[in-house]
């Protein structure tokens, strides 16, 4: 069996599947060296016999018509990485088999998210920038906040992210509001949530984190009519998708009220954060994309590629396999 490591950002390959990986990959089949796109495609040969493909951040895009003709044998992808949508469909509509790492993703994205939320309602992130010019009014602000104690929690979509959240917050004692179209009651009782609308859940919590699933329709869909609901001492949070946040109407809800925070890991032009309203709002806290996978954290991803390429090799299920009518509701 022909396996590709196949990746246009060859260093991400290195990072997700170490040399013990590589070594467990071997088990299966032929591994090639790192390769980006045209390398592959340029060998017609070798890329007739490729199998399965191992990837990561930088995977490649490629036509049906690319597929069918160059990957004529491949069978399966498997993308150590989250978001496939990219990439996917052409191989799904080819017949080939795709599977991802969103939830090796999420277990990151989670707990930075939890963190932020716990710290968010006790106020830590104006106070800790005021603490050191202006002590009293670092005080001032902090017990304005909600505090841990019958506070009011946000999740804007429920997916693996989002349901990994609503898991974590069941050992507080705050309640958890969501919206997310998708989710049916059961589940949300499950994972103890009241399903509310947009502007109730804008308007009632004192943290609101963003979770939703990336598609053009939902860009901006956080803008002046959501934001104007917010408390005037309420937390924002966005490890999602920064294209979702109108970044003019989140900075000027931020001027209106001082005591409202912003925790900004996203942006819409992560290259040149300086362009961002968010950039220069003193109640923004700002961080450069880190919620999900950073550090040795990444090879996670790898391992539970690894795990369903176990599966795959004895015709088991495969526990993240990703299909066509998933990408419609996947972040």
């Amino acid at each position: 069996m022909k396996i590709a490591l196949l990746s246009n950002e060859k260093h991400h390959l290195k990072r997700v599947y170490t040399q013990e990986s590589i070594r467990r990959i071997s088990q299966y089949g032929e591994v090639s060296s790192f390769m980006n796109g045209k390398e592959l495609l340029a060998d017609s040969k070798y890329s007739s016999q490729v199998e399965v493909i191992f990837t990561t951040w930088g995977m490649p895009t490629f036509t049906v018509e690319q597929i069918k003709t160059c990957l004529p044998n491949l069978k399966i992808v498997f993308y150590g990485a989250g978001s496939v949508q990219h990439f996917a469909k052409p191989f799904l509509e080819c017949g080939v088999r795709v599977c991802c790492a969103a939830m090796a993703n999420a277990i990151p994205v989670a707990e930075y998210t939890f963190a932020q939320m716990t710290l968010a309602t006790k106020g830590m992130f104006q106070a800790s920038k005021k603490y050191k010019k202006n002590s009293a009014g670092a005080r001032s602000h902090i017990n304005k906040c909600a505090g841990n104690y019958n506070s009011k929690i946000g999740i804007v979509g429920v997916g693996a992210i989002g349901s990994m959240i609503a898991e974590k917050l069941k050992n507080t004692e705050c309640e958890v509001l969501a919206y997310d179209p998708f989710i049916s009651s059961e589940r949300a009782a499950e994972i103890n949530v009241r399903l509310v609308d947009l502007k109730t859940l804008f308007a009632e919590c004192d943290v609101i984190s963003n979770h939703l699933a990336n598609k053009v329709e939902l860009n901006n869909i956080f803008n002046n009519d959501l934001f104007s609901l917010m408390k005037p001492n309420a937390t924002f949070i966005n490890t999602g998708r920064g294209m979702q946040v109108n970044e003019a109407h989140l900075a000027k809800a931020l001027r209106r009220s001082k005591h409202r925070t912003a925790l900004i890991d996203v942006i819409k032009n992560e290259n040149a954060p300086f362009l961002s309203p968010l950039f220069w709002a003193k109640n923004a806290i700002m961080t450069p994309h880190i919620a999900g996978s950073t550090g040795g954290e990444v090879v996670r991803m790898g391992d539970y590629m690894i795990s369903d390429m176990d599966r795959f090799s004895k015709g088991e299920t495969l526990n993240y396999e990703v299909t066509l009518a998933m990408l419609e509701r996947m972040a």
